[in-house]
């Protein structure tokens, strides 16, 4: 008798089991459409901020929060205002949300996480200068679907406000993110979005220190630019080549989960990042993942060179935005955000400052702000020593979550010596 209850127990657990893994797989294909409308937008976001900002500058951006606050401010916006901000984001229509919505909370969830190897932490804030004139429906929503901390600030008292912001940011970036906001950012504000995202990875396979070497580094039409601290490894990496895209892609997991990883994309012999990113762009970003997946098959030996590098990015992304066809919610005699207070308000500033280090033993970064596959038949060797995109994504939500480019082997480090 004892025995059949504990086949009972035991069925019992397996049954839960099984219910419990039907319920993940159910939410992760809930959330691949909210994944799919922030990869595209994330692309896009680098490609356009590779056009403002030029070639000489090194970007780091974490598209994750600045997708997110502007889907948040979606919600509250209407007529034109709302259609350029859906348009732009890739997110469905007011009347067509609903079920978004709750892909975006469950998308949310599954980003953060803290394992062995990982840690990644995404949190959302609206600073307004009056938080009992915000719609009561609106607080509500964003509360529940989209985990937003709406923060009554005096933009008046300036100093006040700097010191409130800078510190609520530094807290919630483990002090990476410090000095958010200057005074002059705050002037005239009526409404502040910070987004702030951290994230710390150990490689799962680590470079070796003392193979990291002094190495020239080049521009796209081969000239000398610089030297850079080259790391070296060989080990089993996905890698392949899209022709249609002329560039080489590798990814590199982090942790023993290998739950994350960085892609870095590597454009051919003279063809230019802006063109590749223009092609990827152009196309779904899942066309990349499902060619990993595909090379994850075929794992081989590749001998890995990818410079030590550190950048700091920090401006306003406002111009940015406005070439991406968020115009009018910056505009203050257009913007219509009447869902959100009772008055004619506008957006003034959207700032994001991200920081990433890529070192030997892994990356921690922080941000408050199709084709057919071709493998090689020899052994591949993907030497960045030219510039390439990178591409921190994570595998189980297919999602893009830090991105950005090196180009300038001059500001890429002020502390890359070999120890």
């Amino acid at each position: 008798m004892d025995w059949i209850v504990r086949k009972a127990h035991f069925l019992s657990f397996c049954l839960f089991i099984i219910l419990t893994n039907a319920q993940i797989n159910t939410e992760l294909d809930a959330i691949h459409a909210a994944s799919a409308s922030l990869n595209d937008f994330a692309v896009k976001l680098l490609l356009q901020s590779v056009d403002y900002l030029g070639e000489n500058f090194n970007i780091a951006l974490a598209p994750y929060p600045v997708w997110s606050l502007l889907t948040i401010l979606a919600e509250g916006a209407r007529d034109e205002t709302e259609r350029q901000l859906e348009e732009t984001l890739s997110i469905p229509s007011g009347k067509d949300r609903a079920q978004f919505r709750k892909s975006f909370k469950t998308l949310k969830k599954y980003l953060k996480q803290k394992s062995d190897g990982i840690e990644l932490d995404i949190s959302n804030s609206i600073f307004v200068t009056k938080e009992q004139n915000l719609n009561k429906t609106y607080q509500l929503l964003v509360k529940n679907f989209y985990d937003v901390d709406v923060m009554p600030i005096d933009f008046k008292n300036l100093i006040q406000s700097q010191n409130i912001i800078n510190s609520h940011i530094a807290k919630l970036t483990n002090n990476k993110i410090t000095n958010l906001v200057t005074v002059d950012d705050l002037v005239d504000a009526q409404i502040l979005l910070t987004s702030t995202l951290y994230f710390k990875g150990r490689w799962m396979l680590p470079f070796n220190k003392s193979a990291t070497f002094k190495d020239k580094f080049y521009d796209e039409k081969g000239n000398e630019k610089g030297e850079v601290m080259m790391m070296y490894q060989i080990g089993t990496f996905p890698f392949f080549m899209l022709p249609n895209i002329k560039a080489h892609v590798v990814e590199l997991p982090y942790g023993k989960g290998d739950r994350m990883s960085m892609i870095v994309v590597l454009p051919r012999k003279k063809e230019e990042l802006s063109t590749i990113l223009k092609k990827i762009s152009a196309m779904p970003f899942k066309v990349i993942l499902e060619a990993l997946e595909d090379a994850r098959q075929y794992d081989e030996d590749v001998m890995m060179y990818l410079p030590r590098f550190s950048i700091i990015s920090d401006f306003i992304l406002n111009a940015i935005l406005y070439e991406m066809g968020i115009k009018d919610v910056f505009n203050e005699n257009v913007a219509n955000l009447l869902g959100i207070f009772p008055e004619y308000l506008y957006l003034s500033r959207v700032i994001q400052q991200a920081k990433i280090d890529v070192d030997e033993e892994g990356t921690e970064a922080a941000a408050a702000a199709g084709g057919v596959v071709s493998f090689k038949n020899t052994p591949p060797r993907f030497y960045a020593n030219k510039p390439f995109a990178f591409f921190i994504i994570d595998k189980q939500t297919k999602s893009i979550v830090f991105e950005g480019k090196v180009s300038n082997p001059s500001s890429i480090c002020s502390t890359c010596n070999v120890p």
